[in-house]
């Protein structure tokens, strides 16, 4: 087995076995294991072995979930705002593609002119910057569409 996958199969082990909040503490650990890693080369490996910090915890990223980014649940304020919920994770995919198919940030392509504004993802939460509250159905529409969530997710507040 090359070096390399001899590492990698080491960090995979450490991520699935242990709970790991920093990378110097994956590093130490390999280092026990008598791999020398520097911090360039670990942050490389792990980006490559699809290994993310989430909430706090390095975790091998579950790709048995949908491709598309799932819907686990969505509120809608009094003002128009919307709230996506949706796995640890996920939400940077989520809002990187409603902002690519229905956000136009060019006067010259109104095509994709649907109500939305933007988005802003943390790690499973999305928010929706709608034009104003008139816009509100109209891009609940398109989420439906899009991602195929029941409308027993959607709750008004």
């Amino acid at each position: 087995m090359a070096h390399d996958a001899v590492i990698d199969s080491q960090i995979l082990n450490i991520v699935r076995s242990r709970t790991i909040r920093e990378q110097m503490e994956l590093q130490n650990l390999l280092e026990k294991n008598g791999y020398n890693v520097p911090q360039a080369t670990l942050s490389r490996r792990l980006k490559k072995l699809k290994i993310a910090k989430v909430q706090g915890i390095y975790k091998l990223i579950d790709f048995s979930l949908p491709r598309n980014p799932q819907i686990l649940n969505i509120k809608v304020s009094e003002f128009g705002s919307i709230v996506l919920h949706t796995h640890p994770g996920h939400a940077p995919s989520l809002a990187y593609i409603i902002d690519r198919k229905y956000v136009s940030f060019s006067p010259q392509d109104l095509s994709k002119e649907r109500g939305i504004l933007g988005t802003i993802a943390g790690d499973d939460t999305v928010l929706i910057v709608i034009r104003g509250k008139s816009d509100v159905k109209n891009v609940l529409n398109i989420l439906s569409e899009e991602f195929r969530y029941p409308t027993s997710l959607l709750e008004y507040n």
